[in-house]
């Protein structure tokens, strides 16, 4: 059988329409003087896609904006994510500008905190009561407190491959006990004026007393939690619970179950929001919150955060990873709405 040969040759690329010409860089430039009416011997002025993306839409003369707000991440835990009071006071501050006619929320979350999910919720409620709509568009994942947040909003869109649901809620409270006193040698003597005035007290374990009041707090959430999807999707209580649970779903079986309204991209999630906000095609425009990081304070951020792991993980070796994690565990509240890591065996 003969043998397809790849095009290596770039007249090769020509003749098959690949590419239209080739050139020279200097050619190229002095064709794009031409195509912008730039004198020859001037240089031109390149801008970035960012810039660009950042310029192209109407400003003078249109009717508003539409609010892309970002949620990614962790609510609330120790590591890069959403912080719920920073959230919610951009938000807030979206609420109170008459230029912004819509929000839409880009969730891409696992969830995290309870309580954090439940103050994003109210959030979420308070922007509806100015008549401004807002929908959810989800992302690779919207799950436990990521749906929580996204649950009362006018429009929830999702991806095909989408993962959901998630309602559910557990507490954690670690037990170091036995790491501290058998491998660390290190005892806590403690004073209280009450037998559970040290409720979450990592070096002992929960008495019986305080297993019931976590199980409790536990219990309560879960409640309010289905009662918040139950208001939010139009459906009852019970039959929220009996696909909650914490099972997660993909899109298209979220939007059989009720828990989507429509299978879409950001895209979709904009125009709707236009819709409802009587935007007409082309006279809005479409920003993104919060505000990029000043590049030169992300980048130190970046390297003074990556020079005292790298020097953490020299000292430590392969107890690195287990301190990481121990970590993320202590910094995270106790009663969480979240989705469990998901293993592809």
């Amino acid at each position: 059988a003969d043998t397809v040969m790849p095009a290596s040759d770039p007249q090769e690329l020509v003749k098959l329409k690949l590419v239209d010409a080739l050139c020279y860089k200097s050619e190229m430039e002095n064709r794009l003087k031409q195509l912008t009416d730039v004198d020859i011997s001037k240089d031109l002025h390149y801008v970035s896609p960012a810039t660009l993306a950042s310029t192209a839409a109407p400003s003078q003369g249109s009717e508003g904006e539409i609010a892309v707000l970002y949620a990614v991440g962790e609510i609330d835990g120790t590591s890069v994510g959403i912080d719920s009071e920073d959230f919610i006071s951009e938000l807030k501050s979206l609420a109170n500008d008459d230029h912004v006619k819509g929000v839409v929320l880009r969730v891409n979350s696992p969830g995290g905190s309870a309580y954090g999910s439940e103050q994003m919720w109210r959030a979420v409620q308070d922007f509806k009561a100015t008549g401004k709509p807002i929908a959810v568009s989800m992302g690779d994942y919207a799950a436990s407190g990521g749906y929580y947040m996204s649950c009362g909003a006018d429009r929830i869109f999702a991806e095909p491959v989408t993962v959901t649901g998630s309602i559910g809620i557990f507490g954690l409270v670690p037990n170091l006990k036995g790491l501290l006193n058998n491998k660390l040698g290190v005892r806590y003597s403690v004073v209280k004026t009450n037998k559970n005035a040290d409720f979450g007290n990592i070096s002992e374990p929960m008495t019986p007393v305080q297993r019931v009041m976590m199980q409790g707090y536990v219990n309560r959430g879960y409640e309010l939690f289905t009662k918040r999807c139950a208001e939010g999707r139009g459906m009852k209580q019970d039959s929220i619970k009996a696909i909650a649970e914490g099972r997660v779903w993909d899109g298209e079986s979220a939007l059989k179950l009720g828990l989507v309204d429509e299978l879409g991209g950001i895209g979709n999630a904009v125009c709707y929001v236009a819709t409802r906000a009587k935007l007409k095609s082309g006279n809005y425009s479409v920003v993104s919150y919060p505000a990029p990081e000043n590049k030169w304070v992300r980048m130190w951020k970046q390297y003074s955060g990556g020079i005292i792991e790298s020097r953490m993980q020299s000292q430590m070796g392969v107890f690195f990873a287990y301190w990481k994690e121990l970590q993320n565990i202590l910094g995270r509240q106790q009663v969480l709405c979240m989705m469990e890591p998901m293993e592809i065996k």
